[in-house]
C-alpha cells in the first residue's frame, strides 16, 4: 500500500504558511457588553466579558472535566499535552483562558499554543464559548485549531460577529481516528535487525520540517518545540539516518507522519504509528489521529491498524478585520 502522503493536515501548503505567519495576536478584554437585569427588576448593570487567564495549577482541574470526552478533540489529552509542556518548563509560553474567568461548570475554555487557538466547551450550548472566542482581537488574523464539528456553527458565528462575511469562513477538515487503549497496548513493534527506534533530537528539526508538505515560516519553530516537549519516535538506518518518524500534536494527536520517498511501502509508517500509540496507551492517554478527507491511503493504512473514525476535526484562519 503507498504511504506517499501520511500526513494530517490540508495538502495546500498556502493553509500552513498563514498559520506560521500569523502575528502579533493579542486579546481584546472587555470587547461585548451584556445587559443584565438586577434581581429586582429596578437596576440595570453592564457586565462586560474579557478573558481571564486560568492559573495553571488549576488546568489538571480543568483537565478532568473532560475525562468523559477523552476520544475527542480539544479536550483531555489537549489539555495533559499543555499541563506536561509547564511541566517541562514554567515559563512555556502557553495560555488558557475563561470568560469572565468561570470554567468549572461548563469548562469553557480558550488555550493559545504559538500561533493558535484550542477551544471546547462541555455545553451544547455554545453561548458562552461564542462569547469568548468574540473576546478576541478581530482586527487581527489567527487561527482557530482543531475544533470539533459540534463547534463548527459558533465557530463560524464568531466570524460573522467579527465582521466577516460567510464565503470567508473556509475550514479545512479531518477525520478524527480513535483507538482503544487496549488495542494499541497489544500492537508489537519489532523493526528490523538492522533499523532501530529512537526519540527525535533537536539535530532533526531541519529534516523533519523539510519535507513536511506544510511547512512555511516558522514552521521550523513549531517542530522544534513539538520535538523538544512532546513524544516522538524517529526510525534509523545504518549510518544513523533518519529514514521515518512520528510526532504529537499540541493536541495530544499523532501528527508529522511522514517517511522518505527511497523507503516507502516497505511499512515503516505503520511502524512509527503503532510505536507511538503503544507509547500514549502506556501512559492511560486515548490514540487519536486526525487525516484529511482526500487522504485515502493514510485514512486506509490507519482503518487496516484498527483506528476508527469517531468525529470530524477542523482548522481554519480568521482574516484580520478590513479597516
Amino acid at each position: 500500500m503507498p504511504l506517499a502522503n501520511l500526513t494530517f493536515l490540508s495538502t495546500q501548503r498556502t493553509f500552513a504558511k498563514k498559520i506560521f505567519n500569523s502575528v502579533g495576536w493579542r486579546f481584546r478584554l472587555c470587547k461585548s457588553n451584556k445587559q443584565l437585569r438586577s434581581p429586582n427588576h429596578l437596576k440595570h448593570s453592564i457586565m462586560r466579558n474579557e478573558l481571564i487567564e486560568i492559573a495553571s495549577s488549576q488546568w489538571e482541574k480543568l483537565r478532568d472535566l473532560y475525562a468523559n470526552k477523552r476520544i475527542y478533540s480539544c479536550s483531555y489529552n489537549l489539555l495533559q499535552t499543555l499541563i506536561d509542556c509547564v511541566k517541562q518548563n514554567e515559563n512555556f509560553e502557553v495560555s488558557i483562558y475563561a470568560l469572565n474567568g468561570e470554567w468549572e461548570t461548563d469548562g469553557t475554555f480558550i488555550a493559545k499554543f504559538y500561533n493558535q487557538f484550542y477551544c471546547n466547551a462541555l455545553s451544547d450550548d455554545f453561548q458562552r464559548l461564542l462569547e469568548a472566542l468574540n473576546c478576541l482581537d478581530n482586527t487581527q488574523e489567527y487561527w482557530v485549531s482543531g475544533f470539533q464539528e459540534r463547534c463548527t456553527l459558533t465557530v463560524k458565528q464568531h466570524f460573522l460577529s467579527c465582521g466577516l462575511l460567510e464565503e470567508e469562513f473556509r475550514p479545512e477538515g479531518t477525520f478524527w481516528y480513535h483507538l482503544p487503549i487496549n488495542e494499541a497496548l497489544a500492537f508489537k513493534v519489532e523493526p528490523p535487525s538492522h533499523l532501530k527506534l529512537q526519540r527525535l533530537q533537536e539535530c532533526h528539526v531541519d529534516q523533519v520540517n523539510s519535507v513536511w508538505p506544510h511547512r512555511g515560516p516558522g514552521s521550523a519553530d513549531f517542530v522544534k518545540l513539538l520535538i523538544q516537549y512532546n513524544d516522538s519516535v524517529g526510525v534509523f538506518e545504518e549510518g544513523n539516518n533518519l529514514i521515518a518518524w512520528c510526532l504529537i500534536l499540541p493536541l495530544g494527536s499523532l501528527g508529522l507522519l511522514q517517511v522518505i520517498d527511497s523507503r516507502k511501502r516497505q511499512g515503516l509508517g505503520q511502524l512509527v504509528v503503532r510505536y507511538m500509540s503503544k507509547l500514549q496507551a502506556t501512559k492511560g492517554l486515548e490514540v487519536t489521529a486526525p487525516v484529511v478527507f482526500a487522504n485515502v491511503a493514510s485514512r486506509s493504512m490507519f482503518e487496516k491498524l484498527g483506528f476508527k473514525i469517531v468525529d470530524k476535526v477542523y482548522w481554519t484562519r480568521k482574516p484580520a478585520k478590513k479597516s
